[in-house]
């Protein structure tokens, strides 16, 4: 039995976009394709939702909070700053490296 292929779309993008699919496909060891499939898959989720992303100011966010809990950590809890960040390390390989 033969295994059907996926539904064929194809658009147009901008050289910018092409450019960034490029990037995202060399530094993933993936085709252009996949990396278009993956962004996809990322973004439609919030698309339905009717969410948008906008990365600087989440990234302000995540900064801000960061210095916030280190601050705390720091005053309340000097002794214990030091194992955070390994801690942190840890669940970063755990959770959020590539697969």
């Amino acid at each position: 039995m033969q295994k059907s292929k996926p539904p064929f779309i194809g658009f147009q993008v901008s050289s910018g976009d092409l450019a960034s699919l490029d990037e995202i496909a060399e530094k993933n060891g993936c085709s252009r394709s996949e990396a278009a499939r993956n962004a996809l898959r990322l973004g439609l989720p919030m698309a339905l939702a009717g969410h948008s992303l906008d990365v600087r100011r989440l990234i302000l966010l995540l900064e801000y909070t960061q210095a916030a809990v280190d601050l705390i950590v720091h005053r309340e809890h000097g002794d214990l700053a030091p194992g955070l960040e390994q801690i942190a390390h840890e669940r970063m390989e755990e959770f959020h490296a590539p697969r």
